[in-house]
């Protein structure tokens, strides 16, 4: 019986663990326990003003049944009468409204509070300028704009039309299109942002071809005046629409163009004038307006070439005629003259031409016309002349060319010719018109004489020379080594060399001895550094091209880069020495100098070039000691040494004798290194003993 209740127990404890285990259904048979609304403008959740919210309890639920959470902080709010409460939210911002029944119901609901309008909304228009004309449909894309709810959508419109919602918050423009399109943000709480604005221009029709005119008519395409071309073009609605001009030298190929004009014809030629429109979209017109203009409107040119030219008295003279033109007609050149003519006239590329000569004495006359296709007509007479051939002749006292002088030198030009033409004598010193005929200062000269005669005959005589009175000039770059002692690395001595002529170094002498050296600008230096110690004497000697020889004081220093050596005297290979034994150190060269000797810290007198120590107490000692030489070379060197005790001289010479001979036993008396110290300690004190009784015995004897 007892056993049947424990099973009752525990299937009703069982139960009861279920009923606790499993969640109460709340939404099924249950009645939900209160109503909520919310008033404020917008719609629920978001809104565009302030908002409260109502909470209606019912089916019999009391306010303490009951827990409200905003935000996760629960509030206590204030129940009427009617079992109803209000919560206001007045500031912006998004609220989350939990409300928990004590049976495990519960209600969140969100509060969205926008009391801003939403911000400006940033528009992209892809590789389009705002503003500028496209001939290509223009895409606007709408993105960037926050608001407390979130964006519900973008809106655009043009003008004065409605609003209009974007589609995926893009707007494609693909037709003809001149205004400005503004966009804004609408947020869920149904707030309108800021309105952007860009302005858009598109358009696709293009422009017609303007009118061209000229101010002439052409004959068989040839003008004989330079044409000038104008143009008329009409407004339209849309981008403004520009003409575009091109105008290429067809024998160039040089091109020309413009902008809103036609590019002028300068001068003679054969050309091609391209003209067409296009408005700021790009669109260009259908039609090309494309003509070819043939243009000649100078006379032909004649060019009489003499051998001799400008000459009115000649010995002999040829005259080469030219006659250039692009249209010329052979048979329209006429030739008159005195003269002989010995070519017939021959094209050679752009002209024709012709040779005469005049043998004859005399008077001498010369008559060219040439008449070209478009009538345009040209007539050159000369004058006559006679002939003289004779150049004048130029003389110049004074100077060599090429010569250098150590002395003032002065010039005398002497010029003469039968027909000699004084206004065409010149005389240059050094570009500049001579003044003076005696040349004292130091420098490069050139003399030049240009003469011309009356026929043309032209003459011309220069003289270069150099008035070089200094001569060579040799200063020491290193004046602080003379006569000192120096101990600087690397040492190069050099030169700088001043002169008016080309320097060439005929030794650098060390020592009496020929080294190699290297320029460097005016100066000149030894290749390799200085290396032997010792006195060292340097000297230049130069020549320059006009053979002037110079060499340079004897520089005299002492060059010692070596450290000066200490000696050490009385100390064994091991640096050790017998107690009494005198201990010595000295400096190798006597002109060195001690700087400090320091013994166990103690600064020693430095009275002696040697100083010498005697009697140190056993033990180990160490010596720090400085020294200079007169070169300023330092030595530091610090020696550890050790002064033994004297040991008796029987024991001394076992222990010689003991190091003598090889012992089997050596591997032993390595290992037990004490029993061998106290085998040498009992054997001392043996053989003491042992000469003490002798000597007691030879006294009693």
């Amino acid at each position: 019986m007892i056993r049947k209740y424990k099973i009752y127990i525990i299937m009703g404890i069982t139960v009861l663990l279920l009923f606790m285990v499993l969640p109460v259904d709340t939404k099924g048979d249950w009645e939900i326990p209160w109503d909520i609304t919310l008033e404020g403008e917008g719609n629920d959740p978001a809104f565009r003003s302030s908002t409260v919210m109502e909470i209606f309890l019912k089916n019999g639920t009391a306010p303490k049944d009951i827990t409200v959470f905003v935000n996760q902080q629960k509030i206590n709010p204030i129940w009427d009468y009617e079992q109803s409460t209000q919560i206001s939210f007045q500031e912006e911002g998004i609220y989350k409204v939990h409300i928990v029944h004590k049976n495990g119901y519960e209600e969140i609901r969100q509060v969205m509070v926008e009391l801003n309008n939403p911000t400006t909304a940033k528009i992209t228009a892809g590789a389009y300028t705002p503003g500028a004309w496209s001939k290509k449909n223009v895409v606007l894309e709408a993105y960037g704009a926050k608001a407390v709810s979130d964006i519900q959508f973008y809106e655009y419109k043009i003008g004065q039309d409605e609003w209009k919602q974007m589609k995926n918050n893009k707007l494609e423009i693909s037709k003809d299109f001149d205004d400005l399109v503004y966009i804004r943000a609408v947020s869920k709480a149904g707030r309108e942002g800021v309105i952007s604005q860009i302005p858009v221009r598109v358009w696709k029709q293009k422009p017609e071809l303007a009118k061209i005119q000229c101010d002439q008519e052409p004959i068989g395409g040839w003008y004989s005046k330079i044409p000038v071309f104008s143009y008329d073009l009409k407004e339209k609605e849309g981008p403004q629409v520009h003409l575009y001009a091109q105008l290429t030298d067809l024998k160039t190929k040089e091109i020309l163009t413009g902008i809103d004009q036609i590019p002028r014809i300068r001068k003679d030629g054969r050309y091609q004038l391209d003209i067409y429109t296009k408005d700021e979209s790009g669109n260009r017109s259908e039609q090309l307006y494309q003509t070819t203009c043939f243009v000649d409107t100078d006379n032909p040119e004649i060019f009489v070439r003499y051998q001799n030219p400008r000459s009115e008295i000649l010995k002999y003279q040829k005259a080469q005629i030219i006659v250039k033109d692009e249209n010329l007609k052979k048979e329209n050149m006429i030739l008159r003259t005195s003269g002989k003519q010995v070519k017939p006239w021959k094209l050679e590329g752009d002209h024709y031409e012709t040779e005469v000569i005049f043998l004859k004495d005399g008077k001498q006359t010369l008559s060219v016309q040439a008449e070209d296709l478009a009538g345009n007509k040209m007539i050159i007479q000369e004058k006559s002349f006679i002939i003289d051939t004779q150049k004048p002749r130029i003389k110049i006292q004074g100077i060599d060319n090429g010569r250098s002088y150590s002395k003032p030198v002065k010039i005398q030009v002497d010029v003469k010719d039968q027909n000699l033409n004084p206004d065409k004598t010149y005389i240059y010193l050094n570009g500049k018109k001579m003044d003076s005929v005696m040349i004292k200062k130091d420098g490069y000269y050139t003399i030049d004489v240009k003469t011309e005669d009356l026929a043309g005959n032209q003459n011309r005589c220069s003289r270069k020379f150099t008035v070089n009175q200094k001569g060579i000039q040799i200063h020491f770059l290193q004046e602080d080594l003379k006569e000192k002692q120096i101990s600087t690395k690397n040492l190069k001595p050099g030169f700088r060399i001043e002169s008016l002529e080309p320097v060439q170094v005929m030794a650098f002498l060390v020592n009496g001895q020929k080294k190699e050296y290297q320029w460097k600008e005016d100066k000149v230096y030894i290749k390799d550094p200085i290396t032997e110690n010792g006195k060292c004497s340097v000297s230049l000697h130069v020549k320059d091209s006009a053979g002037n020889e110079k060499t340079s004081e004897e520089i005299q220093f002492f060059y010692d880069t070596q450290k000066p050596v200490i000696k050490i005297e009385g100390l064994d290979q091991k640096s050790e020495c017998e107690y009494g034994k005198q201990i010595g150190i000295l400096l190798e060269n006597k002109t060195d100098q001690w700087e400090k000797v320091i013994l166990d810290g103690k600064e020693q007198k430095l009275e002696h070039h040697k100083i010498t120590w005697k009697e140190l107490a056993p033990g180990k000692h160490v010596l720090h000691l400085k020294a200079v030489d007169q070169a300023g070379n330092k030595t530091d060197q610090r020696i550890i040494f050790k002064i033994t005790k004297v040991l008796p001289k029987a024991v001394k010479q076992i222990v010689v004798k003991q190091d003598k001979i090889p012992s089997k036993k050596d591997e032993k008396k390595q290992k037990h290194p004490n029993l061998w110290i106290l085998f040498l300690i009992g054997t001392s004190i043996f053989v003491s003993v042992k000469m003490f009784c002798s000597y007691r015995k030879s006294r009693h004897s």
